[in-house]
């Protein structure tokens, strides 16, 4: 958690959660991860919907607009000289427009930006299904992470790892491990089941899409087989792809595929028959139809392996227990209980990764081959290949996710009328008298949240009363002078580069941050390398115990960040500047130490001050030609952080204020 591993954290919450021991506090910890999680998404799609209508607020602005009854407003204005605005009439368009437009956005995306978009949207759609809420929106969340997932294989799956992709599918089983509600009729899938097991289904169809890509793209070779009866003789299998020959991109997926495979093979009920799919999602059974088709023609014995029964194995010291990390990471989960294994044995001489392969492909063989057995086939072979019999169902988007409010707790249902009661003729005056008790506990459960509802509502009209009275505050933001501090440098190095070369800017590096560089790569522990990711040493962020890999990263951010400082003060670059707190210009920071004995506050505040030195505000500008006007003000200074303290400091100094990736964004630089 503290390192921002949000992956590893919700999957080492679920497993503990899925043990035969669970560790039930790891409940609170996850609905923290997801709430975290449900914040940033929102905050993206806000930042995106701007971006998109060109508006003049500025980057992921929070205040309200000039007509509504908001008591600031922030007016951003870019270098160009005015704000663009989106027509309404093209905000609209078709589904299958807005899917293209984001398919385009996801390809300009870096492979690195596009990894953490997805993982945030990964964890939103599952924070989703573990609290219950929101779960009107979740299909449009799911349809984004299945698109988001596509792209990101694309670039290859050793962005995420192997270890990351089983943990992914792992978090999908325990979501439908987790959807299934005590005492529910074993026939019958709840909604939410049907929908987590949708995108577990979805996802898992991606990875054998790609896998079936990767096995195209292998060259096939001869592979000759010695008969038995007479020596010397061969025969000549064509179009063979070897194991060995097997890309890595594959190599790093077979686990995830394998996994998966097994849980099926131990839940059919939870697949078959197949569950309503999502919008934007392959089928999954013609996806395993093609799969089924090219491992066909994949050698799966070109390493012996033997079973834990057969006589070779039995008393062999040759032989060694196959043993596949996939495996090993997922012991004793409880989704996996199920799954069939098998132990086999290999010989020691051979290459175990090579080994470990053909177990893979020899499982997802046998998993495809019982696919075309069941009860009801998913799949079958006609005209010398595999297609898929599934029956298809309509998307889960058009089931409504109102159907599911019967299976809620009684706490969250509020009465709209009477209910009709239909009893058995010998338990009609007992049922009916549960079911008046029932009526009355409603009734006064929908009285108590009325009221509190209608206090609520006061309090709220009272709080925008007070700011009514105070009247509105217009910041008119045209960014010239951009400061930022400590954590930019180093969290956003690349992109305070992108800001320096555009031109368009002047960034103003404050003394009080070359400083706290300086001590950052020296490794000094007074400046708190162990707080965020390079945050400074003020009694504002708490104190914690991170790892030595940790200070060693940020002290090397640091380093290149000074380095990167001194080169541009060196060459004299006309769009940068030192600062110090009293408000002079540096033209060399060779001399870079300065007395700050006398000035009150901390470290913030000094970078604070020197924001102000750019605001020259006059006594008459507070003073509004009108009782309870606005007040206008103008800035062409923009405080870049992502410190939550300073963000509030400035805020109250009329400072604008914004995180170097949403100006970036705002300001279309990079």
């Amino acid at each position: 958690v503290y390192t921002k591993r949000k992956l590893d954290a919700v999957y080492y919450y679920m497993r503990s959660l899925a043990a035969s021991n669970p560790i039930l506090t790891a409940k609170e910890s996850l609905m923290s991860l997801f709430e975290e999680a449900k914040r940033k998404a929102e905050q993206l799609e806000r930042r995106q919907r701007q971006e998109l209508e060109g508006g003049s607020q500025g980057p992921e602005v929070r205040s309200r607009r000039k007509g509504n009854d908001g008591a600031r407003v922030e007016i951003w204005i870019r270098p160009s000289g005015r704000p663009t605005v989106t027509p309404s009439s093209q905000r609209g368009g078709s589904e299958c427009s807005r899917d293209s437009e984001q398919d385009g956005e996801l390809g300009s995306l870096s492979a690195t930006d596009l990894n953490k978009r997805f993982i945030l949207s990964f964890l939103h759609a599952h924070g989703k299904l573990f609290t219950k809420v929101g779960m009107e929106s979740f299909s449009g969340v799911a349809s984004h992470v299945l698109q988001e997932f596509k792209s990101l294989l694309q670039h290859g799956p050793s962005l995420l790892g192997c270890t990351n992709l089983l943990q992914i599918i792992t978090i999908n089983m325990f979501a439908i491990h987790n959807a299934h509600r005590r005492g529910e009729e074993a026939d019958v899938r709840s909604v939410l089941l049907e929908q987590s097991t949708a995108l577990g289904l979805g996802m898992f169809a991606v990875l054998v899409q790609r896998c079936t890509d990767l096995l195209k793209e292998t060259p096939a070779e001869p592979v000759s087989m010695t008969d038995g009866e007479e020596e010397g003789k061969t025969e000549e299998l064509e179009g063979m792809v070897r194991i060995s020959a097997f890309p890595q991109d594959l190599r790093e997926i077979l686990p995830s595929v394998k996994v998966w495979s097994d849980w099926m093979l131990g839940h059919p009920d939870e697949w078959n028959p197949p569950p309503c799919g999502l919008e934007c999602s392959p089928d999954v059974w013609k996806c395993l139809a093609d799969f089924c088709n090219v491992l066909a023609h994949v050698d799966h014995e070109e390493v012996p392996l033997y079973k834990v029964d057969s006589e070779e194995s039995e008393g062999d010291e040759e032989l060694a227990l196959l043993q596949l990390k996939e495996d090993k990471l997922l012991a004793g989960f409880i989704p996996l209980l199920a799954a069939p294994q098998e132990p086999c044995y290999t010989d020691r001489q051979t290459d175990m990764a090579i080994a470990a392969d053909c177990k893979r492909v020899t499982v997802l063989k046998y998993f495809l081959e019982a696919l075309c057995g069941q009860e009801e086939p998913l799949l079958a072979f006609k005209g010398g290949k595999y297609i898929s019999v599934a029956t298809s169902h309509p998307s889960v988007e058009t089931r409504s996710w109102k159907d599911s409010l019967a299976e809620k707790e009684v706490d969250d249902v509020i009465l709209e009328g009477e209910l009709s009661l239909s009893p058995s003729e010998g338990e009609e005056d007992f049922e009916a008298g549960d079911s008046e008790n029932d009526i009355r506990e409603l009734k006064a459960r929908r009285h108590a949240l009325a009221n509190e509802l209608a206090q609520q509502q006061k309090r709220r009209d009272k709080i925008q009363a007070v700011l009514q009275t105070g009247g509105q505050l217009e910041l008119e933001v045209r960014p010239f002078f951009l400061v930022p501090d400590t954590n930019g440098f180093i969290d956003h190095l690349e992109d305070l580069k992108k800001l320096l070369q555009c031109g368009s800017y002047i960034i103003v590096v404050p003394l009080i941050v070359i400083t706290e560089l300086d001590g950052l790569a020296k490794g000094q522990d007074t400046f708190g390398v162990g707080v965020g990711s390079g945050g400074r040493g003020t009694s504002s962020r708490g104190n914690f115990n991170v790892s030595a890999p940790h200070i060693r990263a940020v002290q090397e951010k640091a380093r290149l960040a000074v380095a990167f400082l001194e080169k541009g003060f060196e060459a004299r670059e006309p769009c940068l500047r030192a600062l110090t707190s009293r408000g002079n210009q540096l033209e060399s920071i060779a001399f870079r130490s300065e007395d700050t004995s006398g000035q009150q506050g901390n470290n913030d505040d000094v970078i604070l001050s020197c924001c102000l030195h750019y605001c020259k505000d006059k006594a008459k500008d507070f003073t509004p030609s009108q009782r309870n006007g606005t007040v206008k003000l103008q800035r062409e200074v923009v405080l870049l952080t992502d410190d939550r303290n300073l963000r509030v400091k400035a805020l109250t100094r009329n400072v604008p204020v914004r995180d170097i990736p949403s100006f970036l964004i705002w300001a279309k630089v990079g």
